[in-house]
């Protein structure tokens, strides 16, 4: 007589459940993968946004964006360009009039603004507390921001031969504080000259990939790092293991704390004078990584450099 097997034996169960955990075991790095990709591409269409908004305050205003206002009242590049950005409900409100971590102004400053944060990014701890530095004491919340300008780039590392020219152009990205610069003053080109790089991740300090145990080496939480705020740093290169700053050849990805640094595995994207974004990949040559900064220091960067 035959009899009809109702039930799965071990074995066999056991063989399905391993070859079930083996399709996801080779499915989610592609998951992974694809979500990355997917956050990747946000972040440049944020980049492209801001420099879509930064040429039509050039054409508007004649001049690009002041990179900072460094007296009262104090604001960020960021600030300026709300109108051009589609925040009309916010440019409307914000008084320019006033710091911007001014009682006025603290609500606006709270509102997380999705076109100045990386989604790669982490999603929590992204409020900072502003401290107002003309009274000593605490000002506004402001949400986290993650594209930051260049005040300059450290040249610490260049060869003496160079040193005395590079004094004289390490100081000029491509904004400027308190004043607005023609594209003109640009003369080395504003498809080859660096506007606003990812630094993300602050009120935190990130090292390679780690979040520090205290942010007590972070470069003023607390005026870099809300997407109103200064939003402007010294570009530095660091050690290999981006504990020491202007201590090696690391450039890109390294530590927040200056320079240039995100949380997408293959690079950092960054955005140009002419509205074009690019990923700078880890690994990327420090000679390249300072002339891309600097506005008219005359280097010639080398086709497919970035």
């Amino acid at each position: 007589m035959k009899s009809n097997r109702l039930a799965f034996t071990l074995v066999e169960l056991l063989v399905v459940i391993a070859i079930i955990g083996l399709l996801v075991g080779l499915l989610l790095p592609a998951v992974q993968a694809a979500r990355e990709s997917a956050r990747r591409i946000q972040c440049q269409n944020n980049l492209r946004q801001v420099g879509i908004a930064t040429l039509n305050f050039e054409n508007a205003r004649v001049g690009l964006p002041p990179r900072r206002q460094t007296v009262t009242p104090f604001q960020g590049w960021g600030t300026f360009i709300l109108p051009y950005l589609e925040q009309t409900s916010i440019s409307n409100m914000y008084d320019l009039n006033k710091n911007f971590y001014d009682a006025a102004n603290a609500p606006l400053i709270r509102v997380k603004l999705p076109v100045f944060v990386c989604t790669s990014a982490p999603s929590t701890n992204r409020e900072i507390t502003v401290i107002d530095q003309m009274n000593n004491s605490t000002g506004a919340i402001g949400a986290a921001g993650d594209y930051f300008a260049a005040n300059s780039v450290d040249a610490v590392w260049w060869p003496a031969a160079q040193k005395a020219a590079a004094a004289d152009t390490a100081e000029c990205p491509a904004l400027a504080d308190n004043a607005r610069r023609r594209l003109a003053e640009i003369t080395d080109g504003t498809s080859s000259t660096l506007l606003v790089a990812e630094m993300a991740g602050r009120p935190d300090n990130w090292i390679k990939g780690r979040r520090a145990d205290s942010n007590a080496a972070l470069q003023w939480p607390n005026w870099w790092g809300p997407w109103a705020s200064y939003q402007s740093s010294i570009y530095r290169t660091w050690s290999a293991d981006g504990l020491t700053v202007n201590g090696g050849a690391c450039t890109v990805n390294c530590n927040n704390s200056w320079g240039i640094y995100s949380f997408h595995p293959s690079g950092a994207n960054v955005l140009f004078v002419d509205g074009s974004v690019h990923m700078l990949a880890i690994g990327l040559d420090r000679e390249i990584f300072a002339s891309i900064v600097t506005e008219s220091g005359g280097e010639i960067i080398p086709g497919g450099a970035f």
